[in-house]
């Protein structure tokens, strides 16, 4: 394309051109691999003539001026220079160079920035030895880790609605919009706003997940107790019926009174139930 584009400039202007397509491509690979992508590109590389040989690049050899030497020596140019390329560059080109500045120890990110309070927490939590936090993985992890936290907090209020509708512990506001707020440095929001939000979270899955693991037990527990076979007899009993009616029959009516109040419906609602008090009761305690 650019051999069609200036087919009417001097072979020296096609030949800059081409160049400067080559080094922009250049810059988006990795050091060690250009070698290999020159390569590549030499066995692609259009030409009319099979038997012309497309060598790589060599270094311009053209006397350069005085001038052209000491502004090449200039670290001021060079950064000067850099900074209006960088405009024609994408993101992996800038990427491939902010790696290169880090390398050669230019472009480095000054550990003074982070808040000693907040750097030591973060260490206790992960048990962090290394002497360095990496500033980019530690914004991407933040940003996963609300992620992760605002489903579960959607997910577990949500199931919380169902399970206990007419409970009077409710989600006071939504995670997202504290940690919104706080994130900006919103001043209507107190610093421990996000540390309580989590904590009522945290209660509530804790809750939850121990409420689920007791409901099974306390269902059967009832259901024995309603539908066990002494259980049935003693109510029988306390029943009149004549004396012709027999103890076997008068306990099988019982039987089928009893559970002829159980359906699906009423099963899941007792069992909602079961874990609504559970969790609730555990909340209320953990909440103290």
């Amino acid at each position: 394309m650019v051999q069609i584009d200036f087919a009417d400039q001097a072979p020296d202007v096609r030949k800059e051109y081409l160049s400067e397509e080559v080094e922009r491509a250049l810059s988006s690979v990795a050091p060690e691999q250009r070698k290999d992508f020159l390569k590549a590109l030499m066995q692609e590389f259009p030409s009319w003539d099979a038997k012309v040989e497309v060598q790589l690049r060599k270094e311009d050899t053209t006397e350069r001026s005085t001038t052209d030497q000491r502004e090449l020596q200039d670290p001021n140019f060079l950064v000067a220079r850099l900074i209006e390329r960088s405009a024609e560059l994408g993101p992996k080109e800038r990427k491939v160079l902010v790696e290169r500045l880090k390398e050669a120890g230019l472009a480095t990110v000054s550990q003074g920035a982070w808040p000693a309070e907040a750097e030591a927490q973060l260490r206790l939590a992960l048990k962090l030895t290394e002497p360095t936090v990496d500033p980019v993985r530690a914004l991407e992890q933040v940003g996963m880790l609300a992620d992760f936290a605002l489903r579960l907090d959607q997910l577990c209020w949500g199931s919380w609605r169902r399970i206990s509708p007419k409970s009077n512990i409710r989600q006071d506001k939504k995670l997202q919009d504290t940690l919104k707020r706080n994130i900006v440095g919103d001043q209507d929001v107190p610093r421990g706003q996000v540390a309580a939000d989590l904590e009522k979270l945290r209660q509530l899955i804790a809750s939850l997940v121990s409420a689920v693991g007791q409901a099974g037990r306390q269902f059967a527990s009832r259901h024995i107790a309603r539908f066990s076979p002494h259980e049935i007899e003693a109510l029988a009993s306390m029943e009149g019926g004549g004396f012709l009616v027999g103890k076997d029959t008068k306990c099988w009516r019982k039987y089928v009174e009893l559970a002829g109040a159980l359906n699906e419906a009423s099963i899941e609602n007792e069992i909602m139930e079961t874990i609504a008090n559970y969790a609730e009761n555990l909340m209320k305690g953990l909440g103290r």
